[in-house]
């Protein structure tokens, strides 16, 4: 690939150049399309992910990931219930791999490994059904998943499992209106990415960050200027998918006090989604379109 996939993926590099080569093993390809992903390449990931889910030499763990990182970006594009499936695919095909598997990557510091092993797979893949069941308005699932998820995520070796495990139960947090529990572990969140050094992730915890302080209750200049600067590390990032939302919350925070800013923060958004939607299969075109969370383009 020409360079750390892991660092694109996972890492400080998220906006390099990547080319996905014929001699690539399963787990590369895999990085690439969590890569293609973030940058709302989502047609580019679908058919990386099919190809790794058909194929006969594809190790089961692998094929895990592949599975939940669908499901990641259906659930981004609004397709929670489509979503689901391939979640319950990753899970069940996590069950079938040797838990201490990982693939292609040695690491001397396995804190600093992606989580490609047979466990992260079923940590991913139970936060993941967490997450549907949020946007499925079933909180008390949720819940009760984020419950089974919690003691191996904070077990497993990877800084991954433990910060997208915050990400969810600080939603979940939200959800029931409870935002200074979701700003707790929205903060840790975004110290566990730091720590990693990994760009989208901090990122995204920061956002989920800034959306807790909205509901509790913090000025609207104060988050105008976060998100200001989140959009501009999101955009040198690369991560499309990350400009969207918070190009729509810029629009929430200012729709009080500078209505023409927050109309051109919406059309902002809208015009980034227009640009995915272009890039996006058709399974997800008709899961986006269809959403009731994601802005008609």
């Amino acid at each position: 690939m020409g360079l750390c996939p892991v660092r694109a993926a996972f890492g400080d590099q998220p906006e390099a150049q990547l080319t996905v080569r014929s001699g690539d093993t399963p787990v590369e390809r895999w990085l690439a399309a969590v890569v293609f992903g973030a940058r709302g390449d989502y047609a580019a990931a679908a058919t990386l992910l099919a190809t790794l889910l058909r194929a006969a030499d594809t190790p089961a763990a692998v094929r895990a990931h592949a599975a939940v990182t669908r499901a990641a970006h259906l659930r981004q594009l609004g397709g929670h219930r489509a979503a689901r499936r391939f979640d319950g695919m990753g899970l069940a095909l996590a069950g079938q791999a040797p838990v201490s598997d990982l693939y292609g990557y040695s690491h001397t510091n396995h804190s600093q490994a992606p989580a490609a092993d047979a466990a992260g797979a079923k940590i991913d893949a139970l936060i993941g059904l967490a997450a549907d069941a949020i946007g499925l308005a079933d909180p008390d699932l949720a819940e009760r998943l984020l419950d089974l998820a919690r003691d191996p995520a904070g077990g497993h070796p990877s800084w991954r499992p433990k910060v997208r495990w915050r990400w969810v139960r600080a939603e979940l947090s939200l959800t029931r209106g409870r935002p200074a529990e979701a700003l707790e572990y929205a903060e840790e969140a975004v110290a566990g990415s730091r720590a990693a050094r990994a760009t989208r992730h901090e990122i995204k915890s920061e956002l989920l960050l800034a959306v807790a302080r909205a509901g509790a209750g913090h000025p609207t200049a104060e988050l105008a200027d976060e998100l200001t600067g989140l959009a501009e590390r999101a955009h040198t990032a690369r991560l499309d998918t990350l400009q969207w939302p918070i190009q729509l919350m810029l629009a929430d925070v200012n729709r009080s006090t500078r209505l023409g800013r927050s109309g051109d923060h919406r059309r902002r958004a809208t015009e980034i989604l227009a640009r995915i939607r272009v890039r996006t299969d058709p399974q997800g075109r008709v899961v986006m379109d269809r959403s009731p969370w994601v802005p008609k383009v």
